[in-house]
């Protein structure tokens, strides 16, 4: 293996290492001799690649956001119909937090520390306008193409972003809070509600 090579997979080694130091003490219980030992590297080696935790946590928060925003985007190939589509977002969330639950655990954790750090904040504050702003460009085509009513429909996406994050916050906090299938269908019945929304 090439020199940069390995120091790539020991960076994202260190990473992985930190995302499950994480999950199993929070931000504040993480430190760099603990992901060392989880990374199975020296301190020496892990401060070679990152000068000091926060650059390990920047990256570890990078990660987390950028698996967050693939679950819209997953359905963006399949064309479907905005209200399909929105649908098809409340599934993909179903099937993180149920597959993934470390990645929310990960994910609110950061947001916690964002009241306190600026640069985490403005992360967070990105990737909800980024959530908001692909939202926004189903509900605008659902409205050009008639299926939606103008007169409410701009505030569909924060209302569909706060529906999903609401759900993941309390669902792994405890995961028999409620059914997910049921909280969806009523759910999009408050799309629909919003929307105007008449088909199926």
């Amino acid at each position: 293996m090439k020199r940069g090579e390995k120091a790539k997979k020991t960076k994202a080694a260190i990473v992985d290492a930190a995302f499950e130091v994480i999950v199993q003490n929070s931000i504040s219980g993480t430190s760099t001799a603990k992901i060392a030992v989880k990374a199975g590297v020296s301190k020496p080696l892990l401060h070679y690649h990152f000068n000091k935790k926060e650059a390990i946590l920047s990256n570890v928060l990078d990660r987390v956001l950028e698996r967050l925003l693939e679950i819209p985007l997953e359905n963006a190939a399949r064309n479907l119909p905005p209200f399909k589509e929105i649908k098809a977002i409340f599934q993909k969330y179903k099937e993180t937090i149920t597959a993934e639950p470390s990645l929310m655990v990960v994910f609110y954790d950061f947001w916690v520390h964002g009241y306190k750090e600026p640069d985490i904040r403005e992360k967070i504050v990105k990737r909800f306008d980024a959530f908001r702003g692909y939202l926004s460009q189903v509900v605008s085509e659902g409205v050009k193409k008639g299926d939606f009513l103008p007169e409410k429909s701009h505030m569909a996406p924060a209302i569909i972003l706060g529906l999903l994050e609401g759900a993941s916050l309390q669902l792994i906090s405890d995961p028999n809070a409620f059914n997910f299938d049921l909280y969806q269908y009523l759910s999009l019945d408050a799309i629909r509600a919003v929307t105007g929304y008449k088909g199926e």
